[in-house]
């Protein structure tokens, strides 16, 4: 046995399966779906028939219900035709919807024990991830790693890097790799060995051919959440404190006419989108906001005024990211929200914040405002120097890892971004101290720019971001978390401030401005 493959204690058991700790590294040993054998040939023929592999007439039995064969051609294998699903991958949404029709179907057979567990393996084995679907079922699973047909590794939310105990059929590998650049419009083969994309259901993937990587085909595939964080999950992970929280929301916000032009940056996964994201729904609702990014990963709710742009780079299509950001000048945008800077657009879009397009928001890959600054100045990115304290804010995001704790994100740094005779100067508003983000003793002049621009005294805005602390601990300890809940209830805070305050300290505590009729109207 390699050191690598020896495993220690047993560290959990999920439905899903069982993780132990090694020495270098994790395990996840996904455990096989455990079906009877007339399920388990039910289930081979349900496949077949799905991926056109063998004749509806195998449906004909005296075990099935009437019409069987009549409704599953009509609810599952028209949709899945008319869908293009043998050729592509589903949407989340249209899979639910097949998975939901194909419980029903199933549901009066008196032989099949989990209707669920086995409509989910039916689909997920002909149209989903097939081998790699225990991928998608598992929430707390961040990243799948294909490094070779023998060695797939996952990220989890808890555990780390784990080795997984699945070994892939080359010939079901391949069709899913085909499936997904169908998806985008795009070949993936010996003459387009790169392949960047995203799945329907918005996780990012990328692949590479084995004339690229010799060791074999390998898949990268990082998820989407379907459910967007709101910053109290990020204060209730400790990511940030209600005070820092506090003041990003009235440095973003900025009583919708002064607001700040902020970047945050952090490393791979430290949770930059995440926080870029929480940010974004701090913003009014009647602002215009146009977000560009490379893969679609923002998320605004319901928003009604918000147009979402995605370069392309597919086979005979390449829109890039500053052709996009240009474009966005031209939208009439209140807002701009640019999903990782990476080029030539940094330069298009620091153009904008000194055009006057105040409160821009965008992520950057560096470890430190510093390295942000750094970066920004040299290629590809050659942001001039006099440009650069346009961005008012730099939040930088953290990862990291131990095996007590697992993985957590957090808030390192909040710096200032200033300039004195032509010199960018940096000051830590807040600041880690021993793992907890702390405010720091630094005058803030972005503060008295703050309070000089919007006609406050520094000491009223002082006491305004006190309040919206208030606000946010008070959202807390009420357990008010669903993200169109909170949206709505920020949104309440501008147009009626006193009212929800009131709600705070006021004696009707049990309802949010959601479930009251009178704040329909706010």
């Amino acid at each position: 046995m390699k050191f690598t493959d020896i495993k220690l204690a047993k560290l959990a058991d999920t439905a899903l399966g069982e993780i132990h700790k090694g020495l270098t590294h994790n395990f996840y040993d996904v455990k096989p779906v455990l079906l009877s054998e007339q399920e388990e040939v039910f289930a081979k023929t349900l496949e077949k028939v799905i991926q056109r592999k063998a004749p509806f007439s195998q449906l004909s039995s005296d075990a099935l219900p009437e019409n069987f064969e009549d409704k599953f051609r009509e609810e599952i294998t028209l949709a899945v035709e008319l869908n293009g699903l043998l050729e592509k991958m589903p949407s989340r949404k249209v899979f639910v919807q097949l998975l939901e029709s194909l419980i029903k179907l199933v549901a009066p057979i008196s032989f099949i024990e989990n209707k669920a567990l086995f409509a989910e393996k039916v689909l997920h084995s002909s149209i989903g991830l097939k081998q790699l679907a225990f991928f998608s079922l598992e929430d707390d699973f961040e990243e799948l790693m294909v490094n070779g047909l023998e060695s797939v590794f996952v990220f989890h939310r808890e555990y780390g890097v784990c080795k997984t105990n699945i070994v892939l059929d080359e010939k079901v590998f391949n069709n899913i790799l085909q499936r997904i650049a169908f998806s985008i419009g795009t070949n993936f083969d010996y003459k387009n060995p790169l392949l960047d994309a995203r799945l329907p259901d918005g996780s990012r993937v990328n692949a590479t051919m084995k004339n690229v990587s010799p060791k074999g085909i390998s898949l990268t595939i990082r998820k989407f959440s379907q459910v967007p964080m709101t910053m109290l999950d990020l204060i209730e992970k400790q990511t940030i404190t209600s005070e820092a929280a506090a003041f990003l929301w009235m440095m973003t916000d900025g009583f919708a006419i002064n607001a700040k032009n902020i970047l945050v940056v952090g490393s791979t996964a430290s949770g930059k989108t995440t926080m870029l994201n929480v940010l974004s729904n701090f913003i009014r609702l009647n602002e215009r906001i146009v977000t560009i990014e490379d893969t679609l990963e923002v998320s605004l709710l319901d928003r009604e005024n918000w147009i979402a742009l995605e370069a392309k780079h597919t086979r005979g299509e390449e829109v890039m990211m500053d052709a996009l950001l240009k474009n966005s000048l031209r939208m009439r945008p209140d807002r701009i929200v640019v999903g990782e800077v990476r080029g030539e657009e940094a330069v298009t879009l620091f153009t904008a914040m000194d055009n006057g397009h105040n409160g821009c928001l965008g992520t950057i890959h560096a470890n430190s405002a510093r390295d942000a600054m750094t970066k920004l100045r040299e290629k590809p990115l050659a942001v001039p120097e006099a440009m650069l304290p346009l961005v008012d804010l730099v939040v930088v995001m953290q990862r990291k890892y131990s095996k007590d704790t697992g993985v957590s994100r957090k808030v390192s740094q909040i710096a200032e971004v200033t300039s004195m005779e032509r010199k960018v100067l940096l000051a830590n508003v807040f600041e880690l101290n021993s793992n907890r983000l702390v405010k720091t003793d630094l005058p803030s002049q972005l503060l008295e720019d703050f309070a000089e621009q919007s006609s406050m005294t520094k000491n009223e805005v002082k006491k305004e971001i006190e309040t919206r602390q208030i606000v946010l601990e008070w959202l807390l300890k009420k357990q008010i978390r669903k993200p169109q809940e909170v949206l709505e209830f920020i949104q309440s805070y501008y147009y009626d401030s006193e009212k929800v305050l009131s709600l705070i300290y006021g004696n009707d505590v049990e309802q949010t401005p959601t479930e009251q009729n009178d704040y329909q109207q706010v």
